[in-house]
Formats: C-alpha cells, sequence, structure tokens
C-alpha cells in the first residue's frame, strides 16, 4: 500500500504541474501558442489538452483507491 500512496502522491504532483503549465500556456499569445505546439514532438499534445486527462486519472485513483488515514 505504500507504493500506491507514493504513486497517487506523484500523481498529484505530476497533476499540479499540468496546471501550471496550462495556465502559463493560456497566457502566451496565439503566435506564442504556434511557436510553442510547432516545437513539440508530433504526438504530444497542447498542455489544454494534457491537463484534463491527468486530473481525471488522479480523481479516478482517488475514488478507486482512496487510502484511509492510518493504512
Amino acid at each position: 500500500m505504500v507504493e500506491l500512496k507514493d504513486f497517487i502522491y506523484e500523481l498529484h504532483r505530476y497533476a499540479n504541474q499540468t496546471h501550471t503549465l496550462k495556465d502559463k500556456y493560456e497566457k502566451l499569445t496565439e503566435s506564442e501558442k504556434d511557436m510553442v505546439m510547432e516545437a513539440a514532438p508530433e504526438n504530444l499534445q497542447s498542455p489544454d489538452e494534457v491537463f484534463h486527462p491527468v486530473f481525471q486519472w488522479l480523481e479516478t485513483m482517488h475514488n478507486r483507491f482512496s487510502v484511509k488515514d492510518g493504512e
């Protein structure tokens, strides 16, 4: 169970970072967004698109594997 708690903790940190990245991306001009995405690998989604599935994954993890205090 310790490994699962560690994983959820790191997923939470990752989700927070995707949120921060999304916020910074949203503040770019349209031409800056285009430059960023042109430099990104082909299969990489924009920060806007990455943000939602990561938080959905975190929410699912919390719902399925909610770890009670003391376990």
